[in-house]
């Protein structure tokens, strides 16, 4: 899994291909879809970062993204073994043959 997910998120908006947060996209049986944004709007610590106005330079943004990324990490992964997905991937970023669910509110319902 990605070790910071919403950076990469942040990072890869504006550019084209898919990004992917579980799993492998070569090979995908049974994809699934994310809003990442969404998820972590719901995640304490990542609402500590906007409510205290952290940004980049501040240490203690780090330690809470940190924390923040290992709760969507597990949420995704929770729902993904749970359901059988075998990749995830923000939702709009990858084409399949099939629509892809999207499991949004899944994911945040299994936030830890």
């Amino acid at each position: 899994m990605l070790a910071i997910s919403l950076l990469v998120f942040l990072l890869c908006s504006g550019t084209e291909g898919p990004v992917v947060y579980y799993g492998q996209l070569d090979g995908a049986k049974k994809p699934c879809q994310v809003r990442v944004r969404k998820v972590f709007a719901q995640i304490p610590e990542y609402k500590k970062i906007k409510e205290m106005g952290l940004t980049e330079d501040d240490a203690e943004y780090w330690l809470l993204l940190e924390k923040a990324n290992t709760k969507f990490n597990t949420a995704v992964g929770a729902v993904a073994v749970r359901e059988g997905y075998d990749v995830v991937v923000e939702k709009g970023t990858a084409k399949f043959e099939e629509v892809a669910p999207d499991e949004t509110q899944a994911i945040i319902g299994a936030i830890p």
